[in-house]
């Protein structure tokens, strides 16, 4: 059964949903406030510091929305996902961004993971929020398949078909192509974004990748 979501909560300051992701619940929080930001991120560094045996890992991904007139159009949205909690942060409507979290995209002790994310640093840098993210690793360059050979030209389904045993989760380019910057994002925006940066969340703990950031720091 693909998985599926549905909205549990609509707010003045943000949306909640739920997604099924193979029997694991997902708990989406989309918005541009301040203040639900913060409060997304103080609770996911308390939840990691309280339960985790690890360093925080976050899955990353970057949304934008394709302009014919424009070669280089901003980031609609930044999606993080720690565990089961992700939240997607719509730049396009935030009036600003909480220092909290530029603090957060700096640590030096956080592990960032994305997926095809070669443009992902320069578009929040280059943003009207001039959002800087220390670094994003790109999923692709770490994991392999069952024979041991690195995965780095794959899609984004073949790794999650090798790597969690799920087929048919892609990444659709209607999906990607679709306007990112509409304030009520659809469920299928909602769904794809979410599963990206939660992919790149359960990957990167199971290869351990906060070793290689330690390393780096080192």
């Amino acid at each position: 059964m693909a998985p599926t979501i549905r909205t549990i909560g609509s707010f003045r300051t943000h949306q909640k949903h739920l997604i099924d992701f193979y029997g694991e619940d997902l708990i989406v929080t989309v918005t541009p406030t301040a203040t639900v930001i913060r409060r997304w991120i103080r609770s996911v560094r308390s939840y990691n510091r309280n339960h985790s045996v690890h360093p925080l890992v976050v899955g990353v991904g970057v949304q934008w929305t394709p302009d014919s007139s424009d070669p280089d159009p901003p980031p609609e949205t930044l999606q993080l996902c720690v565990g089961s909690r992700c939240l997607i942060i719509q730049l396009g409507h935030s009036y600003r961004l909480p220092k909290v979290l530029r603090t957060f995209l700096a640590d030096p002790k956080t592990t960032f993971v994305g997926v095809w994310n070669g443009q992902d640093q320069k578009k929040l840098a280059g943003c009207s929020h001039r959002v800087e993210i220390r670094e994003i690793l790109d999923l692709r360059l770490y994991v392999k398949d069952s024979r041991g050979a690195m995965m780095r030209l794959c899609s984004f389904e073949q790794i999650v078909k090798e790597r969690l045993g799920r087929a048919g989760v892609r990444l659709d380019p209607a999906i990607c192509m679709s306007d990112w910057g509409v304030y009520i994002l659809s469920h299928d925006q909602v769904l794809q974004a979410s599963i990206e940066s939660c992919v790149c969340f359960k990957l990167a703990v199971e290869e351990r990748l906060w070793e290689l950031q330690n390393i780096k720091c080192m």
